[in-house]
């Protein structure tokens, strides 16, 4: 548990985007279903999960909006614990929620995603947020819970972080020559700097 939210050396760049593809187009059932997960109706999400369960090419639970976003990420900004629980209990992919949760310093949400990725994640594998495509992704590679956490300066959310093993690297020295640095400056020096940045802030 003390890699769970501190770890990033797991990262695979390779790793399959979890997003949907920019000419993807929603079908009206998928409209459909977030706009119900936008509009709270958890009796009608869980109708339509239960109709089309095992049938993703009817109703792909992962699908996303016009701004990326998932049924997850839409509960988690409405702030609607009940769904975010019956969308986990349908195995929707987390993918950078615990992020966005933290983000929103939504508490609850942050210990029940916590205690989803515990439950499901493999040892040696990247975590959820660690996995996925950060071309699309809202949070570059250096940005973990923690780190973030400590930017939006949340005291309960980095208690629950530092409770569950959480730690932070120790940032390498401004003209460090380790090849892990030589190489991340030479392939976005700005993205390599603003790693930098976030880490001291």
């Amino acid at each position: 548990r003390e890699e769970l939210i501190g770890s990033r050396d797991s990262v695979n760049q390779s790793q399959t985007s979890l997003h949907a593809t920019a000419d993807y187009n929603l079908s009206p059932l998928e409209k459909r279903f977030l706009l119900l997960v936008e509009r709270g109706d958890i009796a009608s999400v869980k109708r339509l999960l239960d109709e089309h369960k095992g049938h993703p090419e009817t109703l792909n639970v992962n699908c996303v909006d016009p701004l990326n976003r998932s049924a997850l990420i839409a509960a988690i900004e409405n702030e609607n614990i009940d769904l975010i629980r019956l969308l986990l209990e349908y195995e929707i992919k987390v993918k950078d929620s615990l992020l966005h949760a933290i983000k929103e310093e939504y508490v609850e949400a942050v210990e029940i995603l916590l205690e989803w990725e515990e439950r499901i994640h493999v040892s040696g594998q990247p975590y959820s947020w660690e996995a996925v495509d950060r071309s699309v992704s809202n949070f570059t590679p250096d940005i973990t819970p923690l780190i973030l956490a400590a930017h939006m300066n949340n005291y309960e959310i980095l208690k629950i972080l530092l409770d569950r093993g959480a730690s932070l690297p120790m940032p390498h020295d401004v003209r460090c020559g380790c090849d892990e640095c030589v190489v991340s400056s030479e392939q976005d020096s700005l993205r390599h700097s603003q790693s930098r940045i976030n880490a001291y802030r």
